[in-house]
């Protein structure tokens, strides 16, 4: 026996689908009742957008007008079709509990009830519901308690429209000030604009004039760095010049002072004598001068004197008569005689001052050379050699004859020395070579008494060589292998100490070489001083390098490998 369900049962039902509340809407409909609800919600979106302030609903009148409605249209406004599916839905699983209007009761069992109706009973009771749903509410009978209520709370909703109100005016005229202040900072920040423009303006145009005065004084600056340029070219070519007219005039000077030691002592003091005399010449016309100047003055004063003393006389005459007269004229010539030898001492006074302030100054003419031509110094070179001959050929065999000692000297001593120095060599070579022997010959093992140290060293060389031919011996018994190993050890030592000797000679010189630069380095800079002097290129020698073979030194290294290596 197979179970149904209450939802398969709803979907068989066909035409009563309204009137099972289990049953599902077909497709059409969930699309179109969700289309409607989306329309729905739209327009009351606009519509609360479009209200004013006072006018909007808060979420809490919201829910109340939702529940007033739900309680005005629970049993009145709707069909009773639906009430009985309403109620059927609400009375649970078997019980059938009637709706709220109490007319309408459900269907037994957790089904509800399943009556059959077509689509147009669906599509009529939703539009009585829609109906039903626009109607006025139903106004029933408040008690006292619900008057009461409903004012206070319409006071509190008048209270909070005119709390609204006042806030909405504040904030109208806060708004109002911030576009007052808006439209100020506006218009302020226009005129800062301006000014801005303004000063970008002056300043672009101060700009393009420091530009230009940069670029004005940019080239004036570089014509001067090249008048500069100029200057001091034609200032190093200048002192060029001075300084090689300076050299010239040294040389001349030379020349001069060769020809004035060369010219004749008695041409010279006449000379001088000649101009001591144009120098005494000088010096009278001076002092001639200086006295016709001074009698000159001496001679107006006494003059102007005499014009004075008439006039006075000639006043005095008029004026007194008789004794008066003679004894004013008595004073005024003995006044006058006193000017006169006043002015005569002070025309002498000048005359020894102007006597006293000559310079005695040359005139800076040079004497005349003597010789005007070359011949004249030719004739005196030829009289002194004449004079001198004999002078000249005695210095000439003495310097000769000290050449000659000299050299033989030098020769002997060149001779003597080299042969000292060979033996020296010699003997020097030898005692190393006896030390070496005495140094192979303890090594062999041999004990080093007092005797040996007067042994001759062939002696020592003779039993060093029957120590070895006694090793040599010996070791033809030894494993070839060791022998091998022992001569490869004693390879690496010697080339060892020979690669220790290098390092030491590389140290050394690397020590003498940094010697060498830390002495150059504290040695005072050496800077040329004024022009390089050119000098001519001399001629190509071909030199020849004679190379000198020395056969002792071979012999020496060739020793030192074959017997103390």
């Amino acid at each position: 026996m197979q179970s149904t369900s209450p939802l398969t049962t709803a979907r068989e039902g066909g035409d009563d689908s309204l009137q099972n509340p289990f049953s599902l809407p077909s497709d059409e409909e969930i699309f179109m009742m969700r289309e409607q609800e989306r329309r729905k919600r739209m327009e009351e979106r606009k519509q609360q957008q479009s209200l004013k302030v006072e006018d909007k609903m808060t979420a809490c009148s919201r829910m109340r007008r939702i529940q007033r409605v739900d309680q005005d249209t629970g049993t009145g406004g709707l069909p009773n079709t639906l009430q009985g599916s309403a109620g059927g839905a609400t009375g649970g699983s078997g019980a059938g509990g009637a709706g709220p209007s109490g007319t309408q009761q459900g269907g037994a069992g957790g089904a509800g009830g399943s009556g059959g109706g077509s689509k147009q009973d669906r599509s009529k009771n939703t539009d009585s519901l829609q109906k039903s749903l626009k109607r006025e509410p139903a106004r029933e009978k408040e008690t006292v308690r619900d008057f009461i209520a409903k004012k206070r709370e319409m006071f509190l909703v008048q209270m909070s429209l005119d709390i609204k109100k006042a806030e909405i005016l504040k904030l109208h005229e806060q708004a109002a000030m911030k576009e007052f202040a808006l439209k100020k900072s506006q218009k302020m920040l226009e005129e800062d604009v301006t000014r801005f423009d303004a000063f970008l303006t002056a300043n672009d145009t101060k700009a393009h004039e420091a530009l230009v005065e940069a670029e004005t004084l940019m080239r004036e600056k570089q014509a001067r760095v090249q008048r500069i340029k100029h200057l001091r070219t034609q200032i190093s070519v200048v002192e060029s010049e001075i300084s090689k007219h300076r050299e010239q005039a040294t040389e001349c000077r030379k020349y001069r002072a060769f020809l004035d030691r060369l010219t004749p002592q008695e041409w010279t003091m006449k000379k001088v004598a000649e101009k001591a005399q144009r120098k005494a010449l000088r010096r009278e016309r001076y002092l001639s001068k200086k006295q016709e100047e001074a009698d000159a003055v001496l001679q107006k004063d006494i003059m102007d004197l005499e014009s004075q003393l008439e006039t006075e006389l000639q006043q005095e005459e008029k004026t007194r008569r008789g004794k008066g007269a003679e004894d004013y004229k008595k004073e005024v010539e003995d006044s006058f005689e006193k000017k006169k030898r006043a002015a005569k001492r002070k025309a002498k006074q000048q005359m020894e001052n102007a006597d006293k302030e000559y310079e005695d100054v040359s005139s800076g003419e040079e004497l005349p050379l003597y010789f005007k031509e070359p011949k004249q110094l030719l004739e005196v070179f030829k009289a002194l050699e004449e004079q001198n001959l004999f002078l000249i050929q005695n210095g000439q065999e003495a310097e000769q004859r000290q050449v000659t000692e000299q050299r033989d000297e030098c020769r002997t001593l060149q001779q003597t020395l080299s042969a000292k120095t060979e033996r020296s060599s010699q003997d020097q070579m030898l005692k190393e070579l006896t030390n070496k022997v005495l140094q192979v010959y303890l090594a062999c093992g041999f004990e080093q008494q007092e005797k040996d140290r007067r042994v001759d060293p062939l002696k020592l060389l003779e039993q060093i060589e029957v120590k070895l031919e006694e090793l040599l011996a010996s070791l033809e018994d030894y494993p070839e292998k060791l022998v091998e190993e022992l001569e490869r050890e004693k390879e690496r030592e010697r080339r060892k100490r020979v690669r220790d000797a290098k390092i030491a000679l590389q140290n050394k010189k690397a020590a003498e070489r940094l010697a060498a630069s830390q002495k150059r380095s504290q040695e005072p800079v050496k800077r040329r001083v004024g022009k390089l002097i050119m000098f001519r290129s001399p001629p190509v020698k071909q030199e020849r390098k004679v190379v000198v073979r020395d056969e002792t030194a071979e012999l020496a290294e060739l020793e030192q490998k074959l017997f103390f290596s």
